[in-house]
C-alpha cells in the first residue's frame, strides 16, 4: 500500500529576467513555502523569443487561475 503526504503553500507567479533580458516565470513564496524547495525557487523557462509583455500576461493569467502550489511525496 502506498501512503502519501501532500503539502500546500501559497505562491505568486512573477516574471523575472535572466542576465540577457530573457523573461522567465518563477513561483515566489507568499508566506510559508513548500519544504521541498528549501531556500530555492521553482521557475518556468518560456519559449524562445517570448516577449516580456507576453510573459507578464501569462503570469497574470496564472495568478488569476492558480491558488495554491502542491507537492505530494509517496511512501511505499
Amino acid at each position: 500500500m502506498t501512503q502519501s503526504t501532500t503539502q500546500r503553500a501559497q505562491y505568486v507567479f512573477a516574471v523575472k529576467e535572466f542576465g540577457d533580458g530573457t523573461p522567465w516565470i518563477v513561483l515566489e513564496r507568499s508566506g510559508k513555502g513548500l519544504d521541498v524547495l528549501g531556500n530555492g525557487v521553482f521557475g518556468f523557462e518560456l519559449k524562445e523569443n517570448t516577449s516580456l509583455r507576453d510573459a507578464e500576461r501569462l503570469a497574470e493569467l496564472l495568478r488569476d487561475s492558480v491558488t495554491v502550489a502542491c507537492y505530494t511525496s509517496f511512501i511505499r
